[in-house]
């Protein structure tokens, strides 16, 4: 049954990593199918991508990142316009994969589809395939079968594309050669730092330009939109086999209160706590993506009313209504001025530093005596940096000179670093097996820059446009 799979087996074990549940319970197709919204944001070609998709993407990605980091993030990373731009930058990506398949007649066919859900273990009992377990978990992520295998034939449509550019990357012998020796040379290195704190107390801000700062970068001080909700759960095995379509009737009909269906079902009704656009605060059944695409739904916020029944796990029924909302608002002027102060002196001191360094580094390369504290010298390579930055390895790693000892610096967090390079070495042989690592490492480097490439060709032949609009600057 599984010969194309088989044929095809590193292909698929990609997929599968790329799927795995929850996966494709809210992929793609939840952020292009058509939205209430008709904000746009970004349109690739002829297709667009609206305000509502890029909310709901950014929620499940904040989701996302929570999850791998147990929960433990800082709220503002998700406040930010880089974390913004950057799930945006994925949905024009995923579009323009989409469009240009569309253009190629490149489609995922039933049969390797229907082989690869075969093979994803949440859908399988004692090792096998098993269609009941298949429709009871799609069920209770609200999805039919024929939604999910779109969205699955979406995803694997793109890869097909993106993998066939990638199985096109060669390289040679020579090149993996002239890699490792560059991997393994050997490198004699001193250091010293220009630090920016022995130029904080010669630095000052005004308050004019703390408050230009504050005024000029206005989304880096957002609060975003936050709701308290109301909301019950139907969540006892045997009264949701005999009562859900009740509860449901009951929380539609009844659209501006959850006291009869409480009382009819033996419920109780639950308030919860500021919640944000962004999930931040949202917990328990609440945390779920389903749950906050509803609460934020513009209707739910403009409305007031009870969502639908939502099934957020198996046997669990909930229903939703915003009970309280505030707008995105800006922190007070007030609350950061004494942070944006610390960061502009701060920034200046680094500015004054660099300069100093750089000037520094122009006399020694010129042959000039200079009064820096040097390092003790150590031997790096870029397999191993010996503590040295990447930053600091690829300027180490530049230098070339027909005498020693030479120069290279660069900005710091601290201040400037400045690196003496003394001597250049070959490095020690490599085993087979470490050469095969570096080697693999570089195909898929390469394989990432021909897909980068193609992505670059693919903004050409469909042009992207991003909406600049204040509402969207601030939403």
């Amino acid at each position: 049954m599984f010969d194309l799979v088989n044929k095809h087996r590193k292909f698929v074990q990609l997929l599968l990593a790329l799927i795995t549940l929850p996966f494709a319970f809210w992929g793609i197709d939840s952020y292009f199918r058509d939205a209430a919204s008709t904000d746009e944001v970004a349109r690739v070609g002829s297709s667009k991508i609206t305000m509502q998709q890029l909310d709901t993407a950014m929620r499940e990605r904040a989701d996302q990142i929570r999850a791998r980091q147990g929960g433990a993030v800082d709220a503002r990373l998700f406040e930010s316009p880089e974390f913004r731009q950057s799930v945006l930058n994925e949905l024009v990506e995923q579009r323009l994969l989409l469009v240009e398949s569309e253009r190629l007649g490149i489609a995922a066919n039933d049969v390797i589809l229907r082989e690869l859900i075969a093979q994803i273990p949440a859908f399988q009992e004692n090792g096998k395939f098993s269609p009941a377990k298949y429709e009871q978990i799609l069920r209770a992520q609200g999805m039919t079968p024929s939604a999910f295998e779109q969205n699955l034939r979406r995803d694997l449509t793109q890869q097909m594309l993106v993998s066939g550019v990638a199985a096109t990357t060669q390289m040679s012998k020579t090149q993996l050669n002239q890699i490792i020796d560059a991997e393994t040379q050997e490198r004699e290195v001193a250091t010293a730092l220009v630090p920016a704190s022995d130029y904080l107390k010669s630095v000052s801000v005004d308050d004019t330009a703390v408050r230009q700062f504050y005024e000029s970068n206005a989304r880096q001080f957002q609060v975003p939109e936050r709701v308290k909700v109301s909301y019950v759960v139907l969540s006892d095995p045997k009264v949701v086999a005999k009562e859900s379509e009740n509860f449901s009737n009951m929380v539609y009909e009844q659209s501006d209160t959850f006291k009869d269906v409480a009382k009819a079902l033996n419920l109780k009704v639950e308030e919860s706590g500021w919640i944000s656009s962004n999930g931040q605060g949202a917990q328990g059944v609440l945390a779920n993506p389903k749950v906050l695409q509803a609460i934020f739904n513009p209707a739910s916020l403009k409305d007031r009313r009870n969502s639908a029944a939502i099934e957020v796990a198996p046997n669990v029924l909930v229903s939703v209504r915003v009970s309280a909302y505030e707008p995105v608002s800006l922190r007070p002027f007030e609350s950061v001025s004494g942070d944006i102060r610390n960061y502009l002196m701060r920034k200046a001191a680094v500015e004054k530093a660099t300069a100093e360094g750089e000037a520094k580094l122009a006399e020694l390369n010129a042959g000039k005596p200079v009064n820096v504290t040097w390092s003790a010298s150590k031997s790096v390579s870029r397999l191993q940096p010996n503590g040295l930055s990447p930053d600091a390895m690829q300027r180490v790693s530049a230098v070339e000179a027909a005498r020693f000892p030479a120069y290279a610096g660069g900005a710091s967090g601290d201040g400037y670093a400045l690196y003496k390079v003394s001597g250049v070495k070959a490095g020690a042989a490599l085993s087979d097996e470490k050469r095969a690592q570096i080697g693999a490492a570089y195909q898929r480097f390469l394989q990432q820059a021909d897909v980068v490439s193609l992505m670059v060709a693919l903004r050409d032949r469909h042009p992207v446009k991003i909406a600049k609009r204040p509402e969207a600057e601030t939403k």
